[in-house]
């Protein structure tokens, strides 16, 4: 597989009238599936990882940690981040819609306990380690979350019951923090966002490295260096992978040729495709549609 391509990762109850998303990591195994899952991604909802057991590393930008049985970690929303476990590892993600944690759009709560949290792209993550006693008043409220949704049975007025508990945490992680000043964003965090959005954008047209660099106002050695800093490959690289990785799905879920599917995410010529596709991917793309599907 492909060196490390940045998703954006979307909630699929975003949408729907209890916007709260739940993953069971077990074993390496998500429960539901997440395009996030393992990979470097963001998405526009605060995140707690609530470690169950065993191991887990965290990636945020350019800093890492890990993570013990009990401990647990904020990861805001936006924030450039990858999660990983051992084997034996198991932990539960919650990723909450701020919608959620503000009653009602236009509340007090809202402009006073969450967007000053929420919007402060300098705020990336806090960690919430089991040791610190500090810490155990919020891990208790979060333990009782998890006890309270992974429940064989499930109460009357559920949903009730957990957006009560969510609030308890949140009025829980307000205490623990401290107060809020409005700092200068970081450049370098809103940078790599850009860069990589533009990208995302524009990955099946024609784009140089220049072109990126523009759209974040910055120079093409800036560019490079940011990349460097934070994907550890260079925009050209990048663009490729992600060019390789978005054409992944249209071998599985299309009947295009191959030579379509090349032309589509933006390679000139098929034999180019070809030949980066076997590079990256250890396989030719007819042979990765044929393996893909039967699994």
């Amino acid at each position: 597989m492909p060196g490390q391509v940045p998703v954006y990762s979307h909630n699929p109850y975003h949408t729907t009238k209890f916007p709260l998303l739940v993953l069971d990591v077990l074993n390496r195994h998500c429960i539901p599936y997440n395009e996030g899952f393992q990979v470097l991604h963001w998405h526009d909802e605060v995140q707690f990882v609530y470690i169950l057991k065993g191991s887990v590393h965290v990636k945020i930008y350019d800093e890492e940690f890990d993570l013990q049985e009990q401990d647990c970690i904020f990861i805001n929303r936006t924030a450039l981040h990858q999660i990983t476990g051992k084997e034996d590892c198991h932990y539960h993600s919650y990723i909450i819609s701020a919608k959620m944690l503000n009653f009602f759009s236009g509340s007090i709560m809202e402009q006073n306990d969450v967007e000053p949290i929420t919007n402060n792209p300098t705020f990336t993550h806090y960690l919430l380690y089991a040791n610190v006693p500090a810490n155990h008043s919020i891990l208790h409220q979060i333990s009782a979350l998890d006890k309270l949704y992974f429940q064989n049975v499930k109460y009357k007025h559920h949903e009730y019951r957990l957006s009560i508990q969510l609030s308890k945490i949140w009025l829980e992680f307000l205490s623990l923090l401290p107060e809020m000043k409005e700092i200068a964003p970081s450049k370098n965090y809103e940078r790599i966002r850009t860069l990589i959005s533009t990208i995302h954008t524009n990955y099946n047209q024609s784009i140089s490295i220049q072109d990126i660099a523009d759209t974040a106002h910055i120079s093409k050695t800036e560019c490079l260096r940011c990349f460097q800093k934070y994907i550890h490959d260079t925009p050209y690289q990048y663009l490729m992978k992600y060019r390789l990785h978005m054409s992944t799905s249209l071998l599985i879920a299309t009947e295009m040729s191959v030579t379509d599917i090349a032309f589509n995410v933006g390679f000139h010529s098929t034999s180019s495709y070809i030949k980066y596709f076997k590079f990256f991917y250890k396989m030719t793309p007819y042979k990765y549609r044929i393996e893909n599907r039967m699994s």
